[in-house]
């Protein structure tokens, strides 16, 4: 019999931790609401949002804190290695048209593994889009995961199935040390589609994903617009300041993306005529973070009016750190030594090679991980064999804590930069 996603792997089990670790020192922050919408003790399906790539199962499961099975595309399992590394990270890829007519018998088998993993209490994740997206709007959901659902409370009789919408809201896709806003939303019973399921299996599967549609956009910062996409998603941006005052929220990463959130919905109720001078506003502000060469997302949690504030706290984090590593002075060639992957601009390597913008993250991740990991592994053997067991151990443990502390110190670096430029007046206009 064919091995279950939710069998035991001692690698996976050790490996787990190593992941979740890399996956803090990428973002700079992870909120997290709604993980009290999980049914404790029963059997659910996750549905997140495919913003970025591989970097969404990784926020998943550093969320979660637990074993998960997914299902992905097939297109990344072509490669021999990765269809290895993704099948032992309890991946199984779901065949589409594109991939050809002669592939889709495959996912019966396929779907047959997942079900089994449900049955065992693993939750089974399925980014129900199919294909991620790098814009902040719910691509059309496809079937496969509410035919497995379908298929999967049948089996369970009277034990219920629930299908979990979960909305992913990122800063910036492509580099790291950025914020993520993760929400679950209230969890829906399979069973009061089952009549139905029955009967009319089409139909079923149509109201299952129409109102699994409803709940995603619910929690994700959807953006009406494809035609003003851009100008709509800044003057989200820009309005996020005036939105916090009138919602009586305090400018943290979780309000911003609120903010944004509450303002796309107030633009769908407004007509073109409404819309167009906001449209224009977003338009400009947009041109104007860009001559400034100031991002969106620190423009909008850092108005204007209170940048000299920000800028002067994030100085004096910095200030405060720097005096810290000054104090250290004897130990700064350790602490380079111990862990030098982390001063490595990776993310230019997957700027230069990978063409999908969406993948460059995934990829920067990858190598920055890899790379960590085979370094700090023979950092560790050299350290036994010249000193011993618990000055590896020692200095291992500096290396982690590398690895966590350096890039909060390029954050801050990277803040106080964009604040100074926020400040700066504008150039005067040629004549």
């Amino acid at each position: 019999m064919k091995k279950s996603l939710a069998d035991f792997n001692l690698f996976y089990t050790l490996f787990f931790p190593m992941v979740q670790f890399g996956t803090l020192c990428h973002y700079r922050k992870i909120v997290v609401r709604g993980k009290e919408n999980l049914p404790e003790g029963e059997h659910y399906i996750l549905a997140p949002t495919h913003q970025n790539a591989m970097m969404d199962p990784l926020v998943v499961l550093k969320v979660l804190y637990r074993p998960i099975a997914f299902l992905a595309r097939a297109d990344i399992f072509k490669n021999p290695v990765a269809r290895r590394l993704l099948t032992w990270l309890r991946i199984s890829p779901v065949y589409r048209i594109r991939d050809g007519r002669d592939q889709l018998s495959r996912n019966a088998e396929v779907f047959d593994t997942a079900r089994r993993s449900l049955e065992q209490g693993i939750p089974l994740c399925l980014m129900a889009e199919g294909t991620h997206n790098n814009r902040h709007q719910l691509l059309p959901l496809v079937k496969g995961m509410f035919r497995i659902a379908g298929e999967t409370q049948r089996e369970l009789g009277q034990k219920p199935l629930y299908i979990v919408p979960v909305g992913l809201d990122y800063d910036h896709y492509e580099t790291p040390y950025h914020s993520v806003a993760v929400e679950f939303g209230k969890p829906i019973p399979v069973q009061q589609y089952m009549a139905e399921f029955i009967e009319n299996e089409p139909h079923a599967l149509n109201h299952m994903r129409a109102d699994l549609t409803t709940a995603m956009k619910a929690l994700i910062h959807q953006v009406n617009s494809d035609e003003h996409y851009d100008d709509e998603y800044a003057y989200c941006h820009q309005h996020t300041p005036a939105a916090l005052h009138q919602l009586g929220l305090r400018n943290t990463v979780w309000n911003r993306f609120v903010a944004r959130r509450h303002t796309s919905q107030q633009l769908s109720h407004l007509s073109p005529a409404e819309l167009q001078p906001l449209y224009e506003k977003g338009s400009a502000f947009a041109a104007e973070c860009a001559e400034r060469r100031v991002p969106l997302w620190f423009a909008s949690k850092c108005p204007r009016r209170s940048a000299t504030r920000w800028v002067l706290q994030w100085g004096f984090e910095l200030v405060a750190l720097l005096v810290a590593v000054m104090l250290c002075w004897e130990m700064l060639p350790l602490w380079l030594l111990s862990n030098p992957i982390v001063y490595l601009p990776t993310h230019l390597i997957a700027r230069a090679k990978v063409k999908d913008p969406q993948f460059r993250s995934s990829i920067n991740f990858g190598i920055r991980f890899g790379l960590s990991m085979v370094y700090l592994a023979v950092f560790f053997v050299v350290n036994i064999c010249v000193f011993n067991l618990w000055r590896a151990l020692a200095l291992l443990f500096v290396g982690l804590l590398s690895a966590w502390l350096t890039p909060k110190i390029f954050v801050l670096l990277r803040d106080v930069c964009y604040g100074w430029r926020w400040l700066r007046k504008s150039p005067k206009p040629q004549p």
